[in-house]
């Protein structure tokens, strides 16, 4: 095929309607400009909010029951994210009645990370098209970016129809919640703490720490898990996306941290799934469905998978291994010789050649590090000590035999005798 007859992919986010080039381009070029399109008016939130809790922490003491208060909002909202918006609603790694989903709705609006249904589209999304340009929040466009720089961009995902909202509208409590989340955030989220504190006289210590601080600290637990989770620890299950294992992660974020396992296995309802990993939001879901009956099913991915993919990194990770250290001269590009010749090498240049396995091995640098000593190889020059090597005079370990590559010169080549 020539250069003239290759087609161009067609971009299938554009209308089937654009078959003018002029069309096309007038579209990319909007397509681009509102992906990088300023959204200022969250921006500007999300710094106020940083402000204000810089200069409360500066200038304000809060009552040390407001302290309490603010902490356990900051716990609170954190498992309405993990056990809420992330493990039931975005992967529906187990199944909730009502009440509990009202109550998990609840906790969640805390976090003020935007509605359910908002929230679990877009989580959605970095699934599907984790580390590429439909990311939301792409770590392959930098820790920053990652860890909160896409909220003050404009969000632009031309996939998003892709994602399957269906379980979301179905759902009263998230049509609810998506309808009048702004009041219930800010009901959630602000008055709420205020009204308590007002209860031992700090209802502006109340604001100001159960409201906007607990507010920056649950944003920075969170967005940890879309940065810090896709650039540091471990990934003991797949390398195919940058997700990652952390522990220090998962103590911050009650057990978000295993996020490699989450990647390969995200239905699963726990993301630590060893016994001993630190993950209190799987302990959770695990303690309603083992002693309520508001959990009545959890999905958990079978034992053997999990291994074949542990395996399966240990295999790659051997491989990389294996490519770093010197393995001889490969065989193929060796040059190859008649037997006869190899003897007249050794006979008339004195070449302190053996033969092991049809392979020829200049031993003169080793020798003298031989452990049998140098004698026994002097005494198989220009000879075939191949049923030697294998047991005839010493049955070498594994490691002898591989270090046999490092000294091949040349292959033999056998000629057949013909009648």
């Amino acid at each position: 095929m020539t250069a003239a007859q290759v087609k161009k992919p067609q971009d299938s986010s554009l209308p089937s309607s654009f078959n003018d080039d002029i069309q096309k381009q007038k579209y990319n070029n909007k397509k681009r400009d509102q992906a990088e399109e300023a959204w200022w008016v969250n921006g500007a939130f999300v710094i106020i909010v940083h402000i204000i809790s810089l200069l409360s922490l500066l200038t304000y003491t809060a009552d040390r029951k407001t302290w309490i208060m603010s902490y356990l909002i900051c716990q609170f909202a954190m498992f309405g994210i993990t056990v809420g918006y992330h493990r039931l609603w975005s992967h529906r790694a187990y199944e909730a009645k009502l009440p509990l989903r009202i109550v998990l709705c609840l906790l969640g609006t805390l976090g003020f990370q935007g509605s359910i249904k908002w929230w679990v589209l877009r989580h959605r999304l970095h699934h599907r098209w984790t580390d590429t340009e439909h990311d939301p929040y792409s770590a392959a466009k930098g820790f920053w970016f990652s860890h909160m720089g896409w909220i003050f961009k404009k969000p632009h995902y031309p996939r998003m129809r892709l994602i399957d909202s269906s379980d979301l509208n179905a759902d009263p409590v998230v049509r609810f919640q998506h309808k009048y989340y702004v009041p219930l955030a800010l009901s959630c989220g602000l008055a709420a703490p205020t009204l308590i504190g007002w209860l031992w006289g700090d209802a502006l210590g109340g604001f100001l720490y159960g409201g906007i601080i607990s507010r920056a600290v649950i944003w920075h637990s969170t967005f940890c898990i879309n940065s810090f989770a896709h650039w540091a620890g471990d990934q003991l299950y797949s390398n195919e996306v940058s997700a990652r294992g952390n522990l220090f992660l998962a103590l911050m974020t009650h057990g978000e941290g295993y996020h490699n396992f989450h990647h390969e296995f995200p239905k699963d309802f726990r993301n630590g799934y060893r016994l001993f990993d630190w993950d209190p939001s799987k302990w959770i879901i695990y303690t309603l469905h083992t002693l309520t009956n508001q959990i009545p099913k959890v999905s958990r991915v079978p034992e053997n998978e999990i291994r074949k993919a542990m395996v399966n990194m240990e295999l790659i990770k051997a491989q990389e291994k294996r490519q770093k250290c010197d393995w001889g001269i490969d065989p193929s590009s060796l040059p190859v010789i008649t037997l006869e010749q190899y003897k007249q090498k050794q006979e008339q240049e004195g070449k302190e050649w053996i033969l092991v396995d049809d392979f020829v091995l200049d031993v003169s640098t080793f020798k003298d590090d031989h452990p049998g000593g140098a004698k026994i190889l002097k005494n198989y020059y220009g000879k075939d000590s191949t049923k030697a090597f294998h047991g005839g005079l010493n049955d070498h370990s594994k490691a002898a035999i591989t270090m046999t590559a490092m000294f091949r010169v040349a292959k033999i080549e056998r000629i057949q005798k013909t009648e």
